[in-house]
């Protein structure tokens, strides 16, 4: 007979950090919060949603580090994030 006491489920919605030193410019971004299900789907995310907008984040994701911060509300769809869309939670301008 097997027991299991308690099984825990992997959280797929997932709230990270991401830093950047590499453009430093003014108005430009350094970091952000965003949703994600892993690391590399997080450091895929560009603040403004367009990596074609190079002048205000870094250039290069790799260039991206990323700090996990812990599961997400699952009733974070509600105020409008999600995986797909809007998945920046906050960022900092300067």
């Amino acid at each position: 007979m097997r027991c299991v006491l308690h099984e825990t489920k992997e959280e797929k919605v997932k709230l990270y950090l991401l830093t950047q030193e590499e453009n430093q410019s003014d108005d430009s971004f350094d970091s952000c919060v965003v949703v994600a299900e892993n690391e590399e789907a997080a450091r895929n995310v560009h603040p403004m949603g367009d990596w074609d907008r190079v002048d205000v984040w870094t250039y290069n994701p790799e260039d991206i580090e990323v700090f996990y911060l812990g599961p997400a509300r699952k009733d974070l769809e509600k105020a409008g994030f999600s995986l797909k869309v809007n998945n920046v939670i906050c960022s900092s301008f300067n």
